[in-house]
């Protein structure tokens, strides 16, 4: 076809799939050729909002998200997006309107070296220099975002190139509308070898990580974990690989769910205990790996990830396998149904049932609390009491994380929550959460943010209001920095300005045109989530909880050390 190669860059994304476009209307050739029937444009108030937007709606979607940006500082705006996307293996390209290649190196205004800019933040970043490569380079985005370890692309984007009249074909390239796109699978020998070593531990212990729900391995994991009587337990990104309800789910490991009151306790001490450990798609990142002092010397390691350099990173690893999570499993299995390779239960189904009735009598003192301030333990019950097979959880960083990721149950396996770990950077749920909802309406969002977090993000109520989506969002309203109170206070014997005035943010949705209301009384909950689910668009609740409360971190009751890091 013969167009600006702003329509052809268009032209290809559509071709592609994508269904949402998010930004401020820059590169305006791009946005200019958009279909509104075909494609929704949502127009941000931020565009670091834009990139997270983006991030939610590729992992509701399993297709790579995208957002856009001015030149200049509006696309360093778009970096903390981009370092989420990258560190937690999302698909995402962002659309960088760049300065006309007739002034580079004149100090244009807003002048910036966006490659040198947005390298460190990317997998990729390209420049279309010629228009007739439009589509060949668009293409080629999409390709390295959704390919090997998934990531984020800038695509840099000169005006007088988009403006320019080419000739080009901008048709899919299928399997890179999708994430993973193409799938690896792990060698004969090394399944061999995994499967004999499960074959002889007397206590396995699988670990999911994100890499088996972004693989979607779900029933494969199973499989595994019935025929070798291995528990499985799930890092943070990995919550949903395994339905809670089944009797191998041993839930949520790591500092973050292993402190006073939470069921990490349970997946923490089968880690401990394990003498094969069977890694499945995950970074072994400091959190969940508990400082990397689990699992423990000598214990023996399957590691399977679709990037060879992550394997044996922090760990020695006695079988690493590259490939794919369901592909490979599926290799895997195959091979013990010829082989006839299966072990019977060797009583850690008892064990791990014993923990979590310990553990569930330890929370019920709080997750069952009438006190005012509430509890947050009691809000995170009740939301779970609402939690069905089309619930979405999506939460900030910090406590909201140890508290829903702890204890909200998944119903079913698939892709229940969605959190920032790559980064654990805060201000993040609510425009992933408006991102998720535009990518698959069929699901019921719910948003789950503290106010610390919510104060970054609380302008992008008034973009939910004004396109109409429906997502619940729960602030828990404490009025105050509630992890580094808490840390001062253990590191330093006080703390200092880490409080806030006491804002009702209910009314500050009523005011960005959304709807909520405030809770204080526990037992009003369980009406006001009614009423928010009920509700055809936004619905804020402002749930006031105890600033005392701590999320269950392994060390928050005892005094941390003055020199330790966050």
């Amino acid at each position: 076809m013969k167009a600006t190669a702003g329509r052809i860059l268009y032209e290809t994304l559509k071709a592609h799939g994508v269904a949402c476009l998010f930004g401020m209307e820059d590169p305006i050739q791009v946005f200019h050729a958009v279909d509104r029937a075909v494609t929704r444009v949502v127009t941000v108030r931020d565009e670091k909002h834009g990139a997270i937007m983006a991030h939610g709606y590729a992992q509701a979607t399993g297709r790579p998200g995208v957002c856009a940006s001015t030149s200049g500082p509006g696309a360093t705006n778009l970096i903390t997006g981009l370092l989420e996307a990258l560190q937690s293996s999302v698909p995402v390209v962002a659309l960088v309107q760049d300065h006309p290649l007739r002034l580079k190196g004149r100090h244009a205004g807003s002048a910036l070296d966006h490659t040198a800019a947005l390298a460190p933040f990317v997998k990729a970043v390209l420049r279309i220099d010629l228009p007739e490569r439009t589509a060949e380079l668009t293409r080629s985005a999409l390709r390295i975002a959704t390919s090997g370890r998934p990531g984020p692309v800038a695509l840099l984007c000169p005006t007088d190139v988009m403006a320019a009249e080419t000739e080009g074909e901008p048709f899919a390239d299928e399997p890179y509308a999708h994430c993973p796109s193409v799938r690896s699978r792990a060698d004969a020998g090394a399944l061999a070898r995994a499967a004999g070593l499960l074959a002889k531990a007397e206590r396995p212990l699988i670990v999911a990580g994100g890499g088996s729900v972004a693989s979607g391995a779900f029933a494969e994991i199973v499989e595994l974990a019935e025929r070798f009587a291995a528990p499985v337990a799930t890092t943070m990104t990995g919550k949903g690989a395994i339905a809670d309800g089944h009797p191998l789910s041993a839930g949520v490991l790591g500092t973050s769910t292993g402190g006073l009151y939470g069921r990490g306790k349970v997946p923490n001490a089968l880690l401990e205990e394990a003498d094969v450990v069977f890694v499945l798609g995950s970074r072994t990142g400091q959190i969940c790996y508990s400082n990397w002092t689990l699992p423990k010397p000598g214990t023996a390691l399957i590691h399977l990830d679709v990037d060879p350099g992550e394997i044996g990173r922090n760990f020695p690893t006695d079988v690493p396998m590259v490939g794919d999570v369901r592909d490979s499993l599926r290799d895997l299995l195959a091979h013990c149904r010829t082989a006839s390779i299966a072990r019977a239960d060797r009583g850690n189904g008892g064990r791990m049932a014993e923990l979590k009735e310990q553990v569930a009598r330890e929370l019920a003192t709080v997750a069952e609390s009438d006190r005012r301030p509430m509890r947050p333990e009691r809000v995170m019950a009740e939301i779970g009491r609402v939690v069905d097979p089309s619930t979405l959880i999506v939460t900030d960083a910090s406590y909201v994380t140890g508290w829903a990721m702890s204890q909200l149950d998944v119903p079913v396996a698939g892709r229940f929550m969605l959190s920032p770990r790559g980064t654990a950077g805060i201000g993040w749920s609510l425009p992933a959460a408006i991102g998720a909802r535009l990518g698959d309406p069929s699901r019921t969002v719910i948003c789950v943010a503290g106010d610390g977090g919510f104060g970054y993000v609380m302008n992008e109520l008034e973009t939910a209001a004004r396109y109409g989506v429906k997502v619940l969002t729960v602030v828990f309203n404490n009025s105050t920095l509630a992890f580094q109170r808490h840390w001062e206070e253990l590191s330093m014997g006080s703390y200092l300005d880490c409080d806030f005035l006491e804002v009702d943010y209910s009314e500050v949705a009523r005011a960005l045109k959304c709807r909520g209301e405030s809770v204080t009384d526990p037992a009003e909950l369980p009406a006001a989530l009614a009423r928010g689910l009920a509700c055809d668009g936004p619905y804020l609740i402002n749930a006031v909880i105890d600033p005392e409360a701590a999320a269950p971190i392994m060390g928050f009751d005892k005094p941390i050390p003055p020199d330790a890091a966050h």
